[in-house]
């Protein structure tokens, strides 16, 4: 499977806002429920090719440092979040990534006023790729993806949106862009 073609257009229809909206994704789910953090895999993984372009590596394939979670909203599964980093970046700047566990991620990321954040890109998951078969999850689903500097080492975050209170959006592969709803 190919990997994502991520472009830095949004989504454009109203329902898709909380994929555009910046801050704590988590923070957004706790105001409509009880959100848990299930760890599905983390340590060592190969890079794919968007994100070692992502975190200048010169290669996929090189080795990196995952985590994978699922962010469940009352029990469901609502956001699929992976989050890499260089080998430098976790021994060096992002280390208090390894003791996360349960935790969200947010609560390293937004408790630190020095973290800078890239603007948002954007893309549209298939049921086929790999992560959203981590959690079986059938349908395409929007995400969208950000890095984060801490320490001049980046931090990629890339979240799949399952079961966010909107419609699907319509998905148009010769433009790589959402088109908006009705």
């Amino acid at each position: 499977m190919l990997p994502p073609r991520w472009t830095s257009a949004p989504p454009l229809a109203v329902a898709a806002r909380p994929v555009r909206q910046p801050g704590s994704l988590t923070a957004r789910l706790a105001k409509s429920g009880t959100v848990t953090v299930d760890v599905l895999a983390t340590g060592w993984h190969a890079a794919s090719i968007d994100e070692a372009a992502a975190l200048g590596l010169p290669r996929a394939g090189m080795r990196v440092y995952a985590r994978l979670v699922c962010v469940r909203r009352n029990g469901r599964p609502a956001v699929l979040a992976r989050s890499v980093t260089t080998i430098k970046g976790i021994r060096v700047c992002w280390k208090r990534l390894r003791q996360l566990g349960r935790r969200p991620l947010a609560s390293l990321l937004w408790s630190d006023a020095r973290m800078r954040r890239s603007p948002f890109q954007y893309a549209r998951l298939g049921a086929a790729d790999a992560l959203a078969r981590a959690i079986g999850h059938a349908v395409p689903a929007p995400a969208r993806r950000s890095t984060f500097a801490h320490g001049g080492e980046p931090l990629v975050v890339m979240e799949a949106f399952l079961d966010l209170p909107w419609p699907s959006l319509p998905w148009s592969a010769r433009r790589h862009s959402w088109t908006a709803a009705g």
